[in-house]
């Protein structure tokens, strides 16, 4: 590759050497990031420990991130990118007003838990310690209703602002039932009866889509 170019896989088009360097040097400290923060939780990471195992000076922490809270929150933004692929198959099954279709969809959903477990236990931390990252956390679920459009778009016109906040707000029921049992390993509810009673829950809820034809 032509390090002047910037051609290489993954690697943004058009980089300088500089710039390739920086870009480096900010991806060794996510990865090192991801790892302290997984092994040692919130309280325990530290900015020099982060930049130690980076192999980089605290000072060239500081030229990428605000704080270990700034690194934590970009590194979660990277791992909803996904994200939206789940929410597009909950907004099929809307759209088809299937039960099995959607709690199979949300079932599906529970997968990003299970693959992120070793952020979301740091990033609670976080926001306990640090209440106003609560809203860049938060605006997510607005975005994640938006990926349901197929589904908004089939809600009558008076009920859709209606449908979006209660997607919202489901969202966010599930957010909460799905770090318990699946984050903390919580045994009090079954898995399964629990996803018969958010399907109900979001069949009770939710305003039907118009069906075609």
């Amino acid at each position: 590759m032509d390090a002047r170019s910037g051609t290489g896989p993954g690697t943004p088009p058009n980089l300088t050497v500089r710039e390739e360097l920086r870009e480096a040097t900010r991806q060794r400290l996510l990865s090192a990031a991801e790892e302290i923060f997984q092994r040692d939780g919130y309280s325990g990471t530290t900015v020099g420990n982060i930049a130690a195992a980076a192999n980089v000076s605290r000072a060239a922490f500081y030229l990428h991130f605000t704080d270990k809270a700034d690194a934590l929150i970009t590194l979660m933004r990277a791992n909803l990118a996904e994200t939206p692929e789940y929410w597009r198959e909950v907004d099929a099954a809307l759209v088809s007003g299937d039960r099995t279709a959607l709690r199979a969809s949300l079932r599906n959903t529970l997968t990003w838990y299970e693959q992120h477990a070793h952020l979301l236990r740091p990033v609670r931390e976080a926001l306990a310690a640090h209440p106003h990252l609560t809203q860049k956390v938060q605006g997510n679920f607005a975005r994640f209703a938006d990926e349901m459009s197929g589904y908004l778009d089939r809600v009558p016109a008076r009920d859709r602002d209606r449908a979006r906040l209660r997607l919202q707000l489901l969202i966010i029921q599930l957010d909460q039932l799905a770090y318990r049992l699946v984050v903390l390993g919580n045994t009090s509810i079954d898995r399964d009866v629990m996803l018969d009673e958010v399907t109900e829950i979001w069949r009770l809820t939710l305003p039907a889509a118009a069906q075609p034809g």
